[in-house]
């Protein structure tokens, strides 16, 4: 088929006999085959070699796309057949989103099919076939595996060592400026490259499943500081809004494992800390992974006491539907939203339109990202129960969360701090 055929069919029919296309031809497309069978074979004058037989569910052509290599073989149809066109394009960017490492160990079976095709077109007589090296890989895929690689013997290293630690963030309730509780943000701080950033590891720990031993960690280390975090609030009780509460990361890994259901009730039976006091979070887009697992999860876990948050509401997969499934105890606002509230009318609507949503559904909301005291106060006045940002504290050890408790201002006292300011 011409190369522009190919391009321009979503669907290609395939009569008996007829030929995909032939070795040597620059691949543009592959096929998904939907019906009939075809031949992956060697076209020689002595005779064909036949390779592989495919049918129905199977793809043919993807080697010429997924390494920009020539067809290695023709591609015939044995009876009348439909395939649906993938475009290059559409395997390409596929391909591009997947781990690095991934992609290595493609390429390196890519290249040995290759080599055994050539060993089976050049074994025509009775020589030895050839030996043949293996294609290095691109160097941009090389460098990104071997960092990957290193980067996760390094968050093994850091779990085995101790270079993990919980920073805490404030969250407050905006009508009266009161702490509420704290959500307990993932630290590394590593030996040589000092504090390394969430976004530097947190993905490869997602891509390794090592963000299980690392949420594994975060409730271990919540477990043994919370204790510590409820006493220093007896001591400045009048800062406080109701009991104290703890917000805790987890990841869609954590959700699609079997056990994770059982370690939240392992980790309550052993702390004894109370279910109403800790929040489970986890963003739009974990949820999406695989959704009823997920939902059989965070039920379980809802079932228990504990309440459940999903972060960076209003971004990426938003869906409504989910909402109506899963048991969803807090809406947590984007910053993105926060951060161009005051000058963004389209912004304010969004809002808006979530904080109606959650009154709907009777569940509380947070925004995130708050900056400064003109956001705080919109929000409030939008309706919007509790906030978090830079505003009302930085993520920051246990000690300065023990300093935060002790030293935060009571009401009285915040109102006399807003009539200095003014």
């Amino acid at each position: 088929m011409p190369r522009s055929q190919a391009k321009s069919l979503d669907h290609h029919h395939l009569p008996a006999g007829a030929r995909l296309f032939s070795a040597g031809d620059l691949g543009d497309a592959a096929y998904l085959i939907v019906s009939g069978r075809l031949e992956i074979v060697l076209e020689r004058p002595e005779g064909d070699l036949i390779l592989a037989h495919r049918g129905p569910g199977e793809i043919v052509g993807e080697m010429a796309i997924l390494d920009h290599q020539p067809r290695s073989a023709a591609v015939r149809a044995l009876e009348d057949s439909e395939l649906v066109v993938i475009t290059e394009e559409q395997l390409a960017h596929r391909i591009a989103q997947t781990d690095p490492i991934l992609r290595m160990c493609l390429g390196v079976v890519l290249s040995r099919y290759r080599q055994t095709v050539a060993i089976l077109e050049q074994m025509k007589g009775t020589a030895p076939p050839p030996v043949l090296g293996a294609d290095a890989p691109p160097s941009e895929t090389f460098a990104a595996a071997l960092g990957a690689l290193s980067l996760e013997r390094e968050i093994r290293a850091g779990l085995r060592n101790g270079e993990f630690e919980l920073y805490f963030q404030p969250i407050v309730r905006l009508s009266s400026r009161r702490l509420a509780g704290f959500e307990a943000l993932m630290r590394w701080r590593h030996p040589t490259r000092g504090l390394v950033p969430p976004i530097e590891f947190i993905p490869a720990a997602e891509a390794s499943g090592l963000i299980v031993d690392l949420t594994a960690y975060a409730f271990e280390e919540v477990g043994r500081v919370f204790p510590e975090l409820l006493l220093a609030a007896q001591t400045n009780p009048g800062a406080l809004d109701g009991p104290l509460f703890m917000t805790v990361n987890v990841s869609g890994r954590d959700l699609a494992g079997a056990s994770f259901p059982e370690m939240i009730a392992d980790f309550l039976a052993r702390t004894r800390i109370a279910p109403s006091s800790l929040k489970i979070e986890v963003t739009e887009s974990m949820l999406m992974d695989d959704p009823e697992r997920a939902a059989a999860a965070l039920t379980q876990c809802r079932n228990a006491g504990l309440g459940i948050a999903i972060d960076d509401f209003g971004t990426g997969y938003s869906s409504l539907s989910y909402l109506s499934t899963l048991p969803v105890t807090t809406l947590k606002i984007d910053r993105a939203f926060v951060r161009t509230l005051l000058a963004d009318q389209t912004s304010r609507g969004i809002v808006q339109t979530i904080l109606r949503l959650a009154d709907d559904l009777a569940v509380s909301v947070v925004a995130e990202g708050i900056e400064q005291a003109g956001e705080a106060d919109l929000l409030a006045g939008m309706g919007c129960a509790f906030g978090q940002g830079f505003y009302f504290g930085r993520p920051a050890p246990l000690a300065g969360a023990l300093s935060a408790i002790a030293t935060w201002p009571t009401p009285t006292d915040h109102q006399a701090a807003l009539r200095l300011i003014a």
